[in-house]
């Protein structure tokens, strides 16, 4: 069989999950890698900074719901990532970052634009690794949109040395078993008490309200939101990261008066969002 760079195989596997836009800047060692995302389909979206090839990952992801792909060259390249990356954290956005990085064989020895990058993805990602086996490379690049997708979602980041870009592997001994594998699509159950205890209270409340956010949109659950508002005519907020899921002009929609919704209210529903400061942490008016 025939021979495949590292390069290739990460192209491949990409093609598998899906991919079919990539935002990135062109620099080594990632040049044989877009040129291979290229040549497999994928088409390249060349930006002029790292940082908005990330913040255009986030905004593609948002759109799209599904995980989006950016990339970058080693050290200033990778750094200049972490911006948007963050972002996409603190905004729970399945962003897979992908940037080469030194040749691992050489590590510690000042090769090229030697970083600790792996260091520095990890305190903003869900999940950050290196990859150190081509046969591999499938694996790792399926598990990295897993994670992503997985539960809550999130940034990951996924570092390949130059070494492991341009060493060639026949194609026999290539892992291909789980690449392209379906991605998580987080439906969380409510206990059946927690049900019976929210209808017990949405039974007593005379004003109750809605508040929803970005899981209502990962999770796929638009149709069954609008079908229990329609049904129950509670009045509805939704918060930035989870706009669109019911029209804005709906009746319910009390989106310019949520500071006096929240305060008259008699029982809020926390639906798929953080109790972070965007709804003043569910805070108890004062």
């Amino acid at each position: 069989m025939a021979e495949l760079t590292g390069s290739e195989i990460l192209a491949k596997a990409l093609r598998n999950e899906g991919v079919n836009d990539l935002f990135f800047i062109m620099g080594g060692p990632m040049l044989l890698a877009e040129e291979s995302c290229i040549k497999e389909g994928i088409r390249p979206i060349d930006v002029r900074h790292e940082q908005a090839a990330a913040f255009m990952g986030q905004a593609y992801s948002r759109l799209l719901n599904k995980p989006s792909v950016c990339m970058a060259a080693s050290g200033p390249g990778v750094t200049n990532l972490i911006t948007g990356i963050a972002n996409a954290y603190i905004d729970c956005v399945p962003v897979v970052a992908v940037g080469g990085s030194s040749p691992f064989k050489a590590y510690g020895r000042q090769v090229f634009q030697e970083i600790d990058q792996l260091g520095m993805m990890k305190p903003c990602t869900k999940w950050a690794e290196r990859v150190y086996s081509l046969a591999r490379i499938p694996e790792m690049v399926n598990v990295a949109f897993q994670k992503a997708m997985a539960g809550k979602p999130g940034p990951v980041y996924l570092d390949f040395p130059g070494d492991i870009l341009y060493e060639k592997i026949d194609e026999s001994e290539i892992d291909w078993s789980i690449s392209g594998r379906s991605m998580p699509r987080a439906r969380p159950h409510a206990a059946p008490e927690l049900i019976s205890d929210t209808v017990e209270a949405l039974s007593k409340a005379k004003k109750p309200v809605i508040v929803t956010g970005g899981g209502i949109l990962w999770s796929d659950a638009a149709d069954e939101l609008r079908e229990f508002v329609d049904k129950t005519e509670i009045p509805f907020y939704t918060t930035p990261q989870g706009r669109g899921v019911i029209p804005e002009d709906h009746p319910l929609s009390y989106m310019t008066v949520r500071s006096a919704a929240f305060r008259e209210s008699d029982l809020i529903m926390i639906i798929g969002t953080r109790m972070n400061y965007i709804i003043g942490h569910a805070a108890p008016p004062r």
